[in-house]
Order: structure tokens, then sequence, then C-alpha cells
């Protein structure tokens, strides 16, 4: 089910902001064993996709429906944040969040061409049959 654009801010904002939290609160306990590190790391590429959703829906209830996220701010600062909320914790957790929240990213950006660029998966090559003249 589909929210609204203001909704997925208020709800993106909140849980970005609670697993921040969360992750400072626990440091500790994230930072004891190798397997948490790299486990904290993923929550740093959840919070990336999360603090991006919260930005890029910020932009568009200020700047009308048809913006699109772009490197820069949104991505940029996004990555920015969860980098030294990361390095905060362990600075393998932020090698490792940062390289989760890339392949995040990536994910992120082929739904969006397969479900935003619909015209470009109906163009096909147009493949003509020549006939040779003997």
């Amino acid at each position: 089910m589909a929210v609204s654009t203001g909704m997925s801010f208020l709800i993106s904002t909140l849980l970005a902001l609670s697993l921040f939290s969360v992750m400072q609160l626990n440091s500790k306990w994230l930072t004891s064993s190798s397997v948490l590190v790299i486990g904290t790391g993923f929550l740093g590429s959840v919070l990336f996709t999360l603090s991006l959703t919260a930005v890029s829906n910020l932009m568009t209830l200020l700047l009308g429906e048809g913006y699109q996220a772009s490197l820069f701010p949104e991505i940029i600062l996004s990555l920015l944040f969860t980098f030294f909320t990361c390095v905060s914790i362990h600075r393998v957790c932020a090698t490792t969040g940062l390289l989760f929240s890339l392949f995040a990213l990536y994910n992120i950006y082929n739904v969006s061409q397969k479900t935003y660029n619909s015209s470009s998966l109906l163009k096909q090559p147009i493949v003509q049959n020549k006939k040779k003249k003997h």
C-alpha cells in the first residue's frame, strides 16, 4: 500500500532517527565482535536508505512532484550522514556501511529505472532484413 509523500517523509524520518539512536546507544555492544561490526555496517546502509528517502521526500514536498533526487545534495548528504554515524561507532563499520550503502544505491537506481523509465524498456532495436541481390 502506497502512502503519500508527506507521510513517507514522516515515517522515514522517524525510523532514521530511531535507528540512529539505537546505533548510538548500543555502540559498545555493536563493536563487541567482528560479526556485529559488519552487521552494524548493514544497519548503516539501512540508515542511508531511510535518510535518502526522507531527504528526497522533503525536496519533493518543497519543490514539487516533478523533482528527482540527484547526486548532490541528497545522495552525498545521506552518504555523509551515514558515514559519520558509522565512524562514531567503529572504523570498519564505516567501511562496510559505505559498501552496503553503495550496493543499496545501485539497487535503488535499478528499481527506479524499471519503474519510472518504462519507455526505454519498450524501445527495441529495429532489425531490418536486407536481402542480397544476386
